[in-house]
């Protein structure tokens, strides 16, 4: 027909319609227009001829159509609609708008000029008015996506993470693939600290579309929060490259880099974030890297030139002065660095109980923002300085001054508990593959379900199968937000009885938290063997022998003492290899003596290496094994310590990398003996070396965070490996490596007995009836 009849404008029309339908855009666009040409007085023929201009890209000619076809039919909405749509695409909001209110006085009851509405209002920044269309819209119709991602995105926006979720799935339930939903479900997963969800939300979008930036910059920081800095570097590298200068995706490369050890980069990009406008953040970030590589002095220089530069400015110097106070030095170079000036500012401070800076109040715009309070460094290794528990104590009274005032819900310790299962909630950041993690297994598992229901709290971390096991245990997992306000809420609305904060002093999200009334009783133990600190925590639980006779001064808390271990402990498993194979594998030579201390650099205090240098001396040939830090500055800043004041030994130390728990077993069981610090016994060494018969060789001090081994030893009653002074230590080690019969003798009389560590509840029968004898008179 268009052939025969090229001016037939209803069968050009018709013939462009159908090359619409089969996708040739550009086809349809001809056919149109020419139709439009041949009849000009139709208004269906011009609008359906913008509709393929739009198709094709021409978008301002669209324009020209859609006028048209208004003139012609001036009171049909959909008209005004779609002309809005097409100003939208142009970024003409504000002629948008006016059309979307024509087409609404025309047709209010079209869900559909709502929603598009919505997203118009929402471009020109009128969130309130957006809120309101989408609302509107799906109140008419509940199935419109483009509404319910829109009213996601605006919740997210203001925070409101949770509610935002409810409209992001629904979008996702009826269109699957849809980007936009896909990018903010994810980033709501995100912040409500659902890692693994997030992730699949976010490669998923990836998948779709690469260049996708908001789901490759919130998919790198899921990956910096849980500690995985080369798949950080992988998405941040493309978008560094799009916005070189861009000062947040400097400080999270910054980030990246300092979690897989490349430390100089990382000072370097956090430099460049301050150079380009990166603020407050990228400044206490530098200083924050600076510190943890055990440079000091330059953290206390960018510290303190940002508090001269907001002085002079007449700006709030809050972050950073905090910031001085809560940087310890992680290895000092010697004895004395230990009482640092940074520490000794602390003390001074905090101990003046009317005020920590005169003049200064923690309130309105100078409040720290929460969050950023959550990136400090732990503060439990105040506890392995001199003086550590008044240390402890101080860092704690600075902690509950700093975020008094937040808009948080304050629990009555006095609130009247409503009968039934007494409500425990357990938190703690370290659920994971770690002696602190294996400790929660066997405490959720030890507690008595008839009478005690069991809520695991966690903090936005990564999971494994430690992680797993603790949920399998629990009557209720609750991960925590990304934002502790909001997570102090969410925790004051679980109606719990008791809070157990495991070891708020390991990690500063967890001692945020503690530092608020969050249930009536709030306790911790178990993790961390010394004081939090904090008045809001009001007993702290130890075994018995942890502790000597005057231990109740160390705490700020009320010194609860149960009998037993306070360990509900799984033997390890036979590694079924012999231990010359084990020492193939682990490259260590048959010929000569090999010692282990498999504890964190961080807990090898400067009162250890006298020990280490004797033992390494008197045994000529002897070498010692160090696990390999996950951060290599500790390698470098403890290894520097050591060899500039033994050097003669410092060339018998060697580093080995451990990946999980099965290459810590077999490396036990490859060496001759075991070093423990002094100054700190973790939470679960000594049952695996115990179980696996290993001799273990630790010198209790008076402190509870010294004495976990030695209440191990007096239970299974085996001495052979307890040092009682400094010159004992370096005996018992020495004696242990060099005579062989001596040492399997040992060996075998652990082994016969050790089964006694394991599997004992008694600790916690006697925790449960705490429990319930302080709760309940006091809700009576």
């Amino acid at each position: 027909m268009t052939r025969a009849f090229p001016q037939a404008a209803e069968a050009m029309h018709l013939a462009g319609l159908v090359a619409m339908r089969q996708g040739n855009q550009a086809v349809a666009a001809e056919r149109m227009g020419r139709a439009a040409i041949a009849d000009a007085n139709s208004a269906e023929i011009q609008h359906d001829h913008a509709q393929a201009l739009k198709s094709v890209g021409k978008l301002r000619d669209a324009i020209g159509a859609f006028k048209r076809a208004i003139r012609l039919c001036p009171d049909a909405p959909a008209l005004y609609c779609n002309i809005a749509n097409t100003y939208r695409q142009l970024d003409e909001l504000d002629a948008a708008r006016e059309n979307y209110q024509y087409a609404l006085e025309l047709a209010p009851e079209v869900a559909e000029i709502h929603a598009n509405y919505a997203a118009c209002l929402y471009a020109l920044g009128d969130v309130g008015g957006a809120e309101t269309s989408c609302l509107t819209a799906l109140k008419m119709r509940d199935d419109i996506v483009n509404a319910l991602v829109l009213i996601g995105q605006i919740r997210l926006d203001q925070g409101r993470t949770v509610s935002a979720s409810e409209p992001l799935r629904r979008a996702l339930d009826l269109e699957p693939g849809h980007q936009r939903a896909l990018t903010a479900y994810g980033d709501a997963l995100f912040r409500l600290g659902q890692f693994a969800g997030a992730q699949h939300c976010l490669r998923q979008v990836l998948a779709l579309d690469p260049t996708d930036a908001p789901a490759r910059r919130t998919l790198a920081l899921l990956n910096l929060r849980v500690g995985q800095g080369t798949e950080a570097i992988g998405a941040l590298e493309p978008l560094l490259t799009a916005n070189p200068e861009d000062p947040q995706l400097l400080l999270m490369m910054g980030e990246a880099l300092s979690i897989v050890g490349r430390h100089s980069e990382a000072v370097e990009r956090f430099g460049a974030a301050i150079g380009v406008g990166g603020g407050d953040d990228a400044v206490f970030r530098l200083a924050v890297e600076l510190a943890e590589e055990g440079d000091t002095a330059s953290a206390q220089s960018v510290l303190q030139n940002g508090i001269d530069r907001k002085i002079a400015a007449g700006e709030n110097a809050a972050l950073f002065r905090t910031a001085r106070r809560l940087l310890f030095a992680p290895v000092p170079t010697n004895i004395a660095a230990q009482n640092d000036e940074v520490v000794r500012e602390l003390l001074d401070d905090t101990m003046d109980e009317d005020s920590l800076e005169p003049g200064l109040e923690y309130v309105g715009a100078d409040r720290i923002d929460p969050t950023i309070l959550t990136r400090f460094p732990p503060v439990w290794r105040a506890a392995l300085r001199p003086e550590g528990d008044k240390q402890l104590r101080a860092v704690g009274h600075y902690w509950e001054q700093l975020v008094s005032g937040y808009d948080v819900p304050e629990v009555s310790k006095d609130k009247v508990h409503n009968g039934g299962k007494i409500r425990i909630g357990v938190v703690s950041a370290n659920m994971c593959e770690n002696g602190i993690g294996r400790w929660i297994v066997g405490l959720v598992d030890a507690i008595d379900r008839d009478r005690f229901d069991v809520t695991v709290i966690r903090p936005p971390t990564g999971e494994d199968d430690i992680t797993v096991r603790i949920d399998e245990h629990a009557d209720l997992v609750v991960p925590l937000p990304l934002d502790p306000l909001h997570s102090a809420r969410v925790i004051a609305g679980l109606d719990l009885d008791v809070l157990h904060y495991v070891d708020p002093q390991a990690d500063a999200y967890t001692m945020l938290l503690a530092s608020w009334r969050l249930a009536p009783m709030q306790i911790s133990g178990g993790g961390i063997a010394a004081t939090s600190g904090l008045s809001n925590i009001d007993y702290h639980l130890i075994a018995e022998d942890w502790e000597t006779a005057g231990g109740e001064k160390r705490f700020s808390e009320k010194l609860i003492r149960l009998p037993g271990l306070f360990v509900n402990a799984t033997r390890p498993d036979d590694l079924g290899l012999t231990t010359t194979d084990l020492q193939r594998h682990w490259r260590l030579a048959q010929d000569r003596n090999t010692y282990l201390c498999p504890q964190p650099l961080d807990v090898l205090t400067a009162e250890f290496d006298p020990l280490i240098a004797e033992i390494l001396r008197l045994d000529e040939t002897a070498e010692l094994i160090l696990i390999a830090p996950e951060r290599d500055s500790w390698d470098a800043a403890w290894g520097r310590r050591f060899a500039v004041n033994y050097a003669d030994v410092a060339g018998r130390m060697r580093f080995v990398s451990v990946r999980n728990r099965s290459d810590m077993l077999s490396l036990l069981c490859a060496v001759d003996v075991v070093l423990e610090s002094p100054a700190w016994n973790d939470a679960m060494l000594a049952f695996d070396c115990l179980g696996l018969g290993v001799p273990l060789v630790t010198l209790p001090g008076s402190a509870a965070r010294s004495r976990r081994s030695h209440t191990c030893y007096r239970q299974i009653s085996v001495f052979d490996c307890v040092a009682y002074h400094s010159a004992d230590y370096v005996d018992t080690a020495l004696t242990l490596a060099t005579d062989k019969r001596r040492r399997s003798v040992v060996s075998q009389a652990i082994r016969s007995r050790s089964h006694i560590l394991f599997g004992q509840k008694s600790s916690f029968d006697a925790y449960m009836q705490f429990l319930e004898k302080t709760i309940q008179p006091a809700y009576a």
